[in-house]
């Protein structure tokens, strides 16, 4: 900027300057502008682009920018991307401007305060959150859903705001400098607000729910609080805790790739709304642990499972509804359209049809909801234009008065006509005409061929070359009642509309109410179209801690593959352990994320995937399944198995679900299978949980011996076809016993390795197998070098070689076995 500025561009830095963190739109005529550092920023988000103020004039000035009437989706973009928005509009009439037209920033937005409702994820809650020493406080705007919780224990806020995953954190300016590291690695946008107070009816909430209220007040002002709900506490001890590294493992809102389809989510989403889809994903971050409340979930879903024709017609009536809950949300928005008002009133009518299926909705909310519909059709006409500026949104008989100005500004066109033909009557000028401009407005145009006939009262406006035009009184008159009536109608109509606007707003409590209702009678048909869908049943909760699935089935695996899915009958009483052991590629991890999910449908109410079952009531489930790295935080693959598996050793209890897959394959062999045994050791003897343990490590299935809380088990193969290097086949079954092999080789053989690399390994897998120990080096060399043909040396007798055969490493702690493993080494020595 070192050379002299435009007073535009002056204009601009001046506004700029006063939302240095946002990025600016400016508008101009019909467009909104994005300059300097926000305009390289911009672009490629919105993907347009990238151009010039105004290159013939070498003003080399980054600019970019989009139609003013289609800027909703780009803000969209630009708050998805943790930006925050600020629109400068354009405060003054053009035409009436002298110099530069004033503008003033008249919205500021942010991931938490969005532009448009329908640019966010239909699917996903757009929570802003707060909190304090004591609660953590969550505040939808879109839909008006406030919540708090009171903190527990330390971590629970990086645990909510993992599950929650707000679009924006809101902290005091104390908060930022002392609590930044703690959350901002999860924290997608971090947004500073001190206030000093809040409305009545809010200040009775704790600290963090009133950050978030005035917040939001100061970002669209007190209208956006008339569609909050009341900050209700949920309780976090009667739902389940599950950390989000379960949820990932589990996969049940994305896959690991990051995909929607392949997640528990996407299989059992029947729903019909989009409010009804967000509370599914509720109920699923938060299952329950009150039986009487899964119970009553349970009853609801059994009563639509019996009866389908009346299902079926609810399902029809939900899926004209639309989101409700962000249709209310839109009417305190300040780009409330009429359009928004009457898809409103037509969800509201649509949800009162089926009022009749939900308990502990109250008739004052219907009959209010009801006297909204019919406000709403009796103001507005049925089909709007896009455009209002010019009115023609309401009923012309919804009032007298406002009928008159319909009438007249209507009829202009025919009253301009009648005034035209009389004028050329009485003056004999029949090419006499009556037109418009912006400059004199109308006037009577007379060729020169004729003006020897003009009468005196014509006063002479303005000489053309071929013309001279006239005005007259009476057309005068005319003009001012044309004009008028047309402003008056539009200012008319649009005070209509914000009355109509206030009084749905002064409903909202109710609406907001009745449409929490709905959307979840949504979820519980769902879950009983589901149900009946797939053949799921209701399952029944032990009060001893046992586990019994007869038929059990993955609901998500069931629905991807082609062919059919085998089910499995899977028991285990309480504190006991099913090890499971078999190559991979046979159902091991299958089995035991079926178990977990079946688990997360029952308690949040669901019917589960199976032909029976009985489950205990879980107040955790413990997830460690697969690999993932997290190189940016400078974490192995290892580091974070073993920090996952700390967790879920210290924090597991005796009513706790715990699934390991693969503990220990991490690291080397030996270190392992050490740390595999001891880990499951800990979880049979001191924690006590419910176990399902998948392991390649076959020597520690002797466990059962010592423990008999462990229950091994295989997955079953056709052994037929496993000899001699044959391909095998996977039965998908569930047998009891520990497997006899890997068949490592055979899946390796399976999976497309050349033949001779298959060969070549089975031939080595022989050699060390026949040593019974892992070779010394010499011999290990001499083996790994040997030729096709080559025959591998027999073991010696050896005193050494029976002492390790015989020894019970079951009854050898972990340190013992490295002292016995050090006493061989001296002796080999």
């Amino acid at each position: 900027m070192g050379k002299k500025l435009t007073p535009l561009m002056e204009q601009y830095w001046e506004i700029k300057s006063q939302h240095q963190d946002k990025i600016l739109l400016f508008r101009m005529g019909d467009f909104f502008e994005i300059f300097y550092d926000d305009a390289v920023t911009a672009a490629p988000l919105l993907n347009i682009a990238l151009t010039s103020r105004n290159k013939k004039s070498g003003d080399e000035t980054p600019m970019c920018g989009m139609p003013h009437h289609s800027v909703a989706g780009p803000i969209g973009k630009l708050l998805a991307a943790g930006h925050k928005v600020a629109i400068c509009d354009q405060i003054e009439d053009p035409k009436l401007a002298v110099g530069i037209v004033k503008r003033a920033v008249t919205r500021i937005l942010s991931p938490g305060m969005v532009y448009d409702p329908d640019t966010l994820d239909q699917l996903s809650a757009n929570y802003l959150c707060s909190y304090d020493e004591k609660t953590m406080s969550f505040l939808e705007a879109s839909t008006g859903e406030a919540f708090y919780f009171r903190l527990r224990r330390k971590d629970d806020v990086t645990k909510l705001q993992a599950v929650l995953s707000p679009a924006e954190v809101v902290l005091s300016s104390q908060q930022k400098s002392t609590l930044l590291k703690e959350i901002g690695a999860a924290a997608k946008t971090i947004t500073v607000h001190d206030f000093e107070q809040v409305p009545e009816r809010f200040q009775r909430l704790p600290e963090s729910a009133k950050r978030l209220v005035a917040y939001a007040q100061y970002m669209q002002g007190p209208e956006v609080l008339k569609t909050l709900s009341t900050f209700d506490e949920r309780q976090l001890q009667k739902r389940m805790e599950m950390r989000p590294t379960v949820l990932r493992h589990l996969e049940v809102f994305k896959t690991y790739k990051g995909e929607d389809k392949g997640s528990l989510f996407y299989a059992i989403n029947r729903t019909k709304t989009s409010a009804g889809a967000r509370l599914l994903k509720s109920w699923l971050n938060f299952p329950l642990t009150d039986v009487e409340l899964i119970v009553e979930r349970q009853d609801r879903v059994q009563q639509w499972v019996e009866g389908l024709p009346k299902l079926k017609e609810v399902r029809q009536v939900l899926s004209g509804m639309g989101d409700i809950e962000r249709r209310i949300g839109k009417i305190a928005n300040p780009s409330c359209h009429v359009h928004d008002v009457l898809a409103l009133a037509q969800a509201l009518r649509a949800g009162l049809r089926v009022s009749g299926y939900c308990p502990g909705l109250e008739r004052h909310q219907a009959d209010t909801a009801l006297g909204i519909v019919n406000d709403v059709e009796r103001t507005l006409v049925d089909e709007p234009p896009v455009q209002t500026k010019n009115g023609g949104f309401v009923r012309a008989d919804f009032r007298k008065d406002l009928q008159e100005l319909i009438e007249l500004s209507e009829n202009s066109q025919k009253l301009l006509i009648d005034l035209e033909a009389r004028e050329r009557e009485s003056t004999g000028i029949s090419s006499l005409k009556i037109k418009y401009n912006n400059v004199f407005g109308y006037f009577l145009e007379v060729t020169n061929t004729h003006k020897d006939k003009v009468p005196d009262h014509y006063k002479r406006k303005q000489t053309l070359a071929n013309a001279e035009r006239y005005l007259t009184q009476e057309l005068q008159e005319l003009e001012d009642k044309i004009l008028s009536s047309r402003s008056k109608r539009v200012e008319m109509e649009q005070n209509i509309f914000s009355d109509l606007r206030q009084k749905i707003l002064a409903a909202t409590v109710d609406l907001m109410d009745l449409a929490r209702h709905w959307s979840e009678l949504d979820v519980i048909s769902s879950l009983a179209w589901l149900a009946l869908e797939y053949n799921y049943t209701r399952p029944s909760f032990s009060k001893i801690q046992a586990l019994q699935l007869d038929g059990s089935r993955h609901p998500v695996v069931e629905q991807e593959v082609s062919k059919p899915f085998v089910p499995n009958d899977i028991k285990l009483g309480a504190g006991e352990c099913l090890l499971l052991t078999g190559p991979n590629m046979a159902g091991k991890s299958t089995i035991m994320r079926q178990v977990a999910v079946t688990v997360l449908l029952a308690q949040m109410g669901s019917y589960v995937p199976a032909r029976s079952a009985v489950l205990p009531i879980y107040d955790q489930i413990f997830t460690r399944i697969g690999a993932s790295d997290f190189l940016a935080e400078g974490l192995s693959t290892f580091m974070v198995e073993m920090q996952e598996t700390a967790e879920i050793l210290r924090d597991a209890s005796e009513n706790s679900l715990v699934v390991l897959d693969e503990i220990g394959r991490g690291t080397s062999t030996y270190d392992g299978m050490s740390l595999a045994q001891a880990i499951l050791e800990f979880l049979v003897s001191e924690c006590g949980c419910m176990t399902f343990f998948a392991t390649h490590y076959h020597e520690i299935t002797q466990l059962d011996r010592k423990y008999p809380q462990i229950k091994n088990a295989h997955m079953a193969i056709d052994e037929s076809s496993a000899h001699a290097g044959q391909d095998i086949s996977f039965l998908h079954t569930l047998k009891e016993g520990p497997a006899n092999r890997s068949y490592g080789i055979q899946v390796a053989q399976l999976a497309g390795l050349p033949k001779k690399v298959t060969q070549r390994a089975a031939r080595i897998l022989t050699g060390l197998e026949s040593f019974g120990v892992v070779p010394s080096n010499t011999d290990q060399m001499s083996l790994l070098d040997a030729g096709d043909g080559a025959t591998y040396p027999e073991a010696e007798a050896s005193p050494l070689l029976d002492e390790i055969r015989e020894i019970s490493l079951p009854q050898l702690t972990p340190l013992e076995a490295l002292n016995q493993i050090a006493k061989w080494q001296k002796e080999l020595s």
